[in-house]
């Protein structure tokens, strides 16, 4: 049998034992609460810079598409056709501003999700 003083040192311990895993299990936490907080930050401070950069990449193929509407127009002003290349790089201007508007509205929505 166990002593009195045996059995409140035996408890002593166990709640010794508790109170640092509790203490363990609150750092853990908060580190990775931490975590969390950083990564979410650093997504979103990349997210910005990313919509910022498309952006202005985007006034980049409207201003090479209004040069090839002008190209278009002096082409149907002599009376000759645009040249494949020409009007395949107008397409691909128009295609590609649509397509970094659709990348900067996903990045909006990624925004809500924090």
């Amino acid at each position: 049998m166990k002593t009195t003083v045996e059995k409140i040192l035996t408890k002593l311990n166990k709640d010794k034992i508790k109170l640092s895993t509790f203490s363990d299990f609150e750092r853990a936490f908060d580190k990775a609460n931490n975590g969390s907080e950083k990564i979410g930050l650093d997504l979103i401070d990349q997210l910005r810079k990313a919509e910022v950069k498309y952006k202005q990449n985007i006034t980049y193929w409207q201003s090479a598409l209004k040069f090839g509407e002008k190209i278009e127009e002096a082409y149907k002003d002599l009376g000759s056709e645009t040249p494949s290349l020409t009007r395949n790089q107008i397409a691909s201007c128009k295609a590609m501003i649509k397509e970094e508007q659709r990348y900067i509205s996903a990045i909006k929505g990624m925004y809500a999700k924090f």
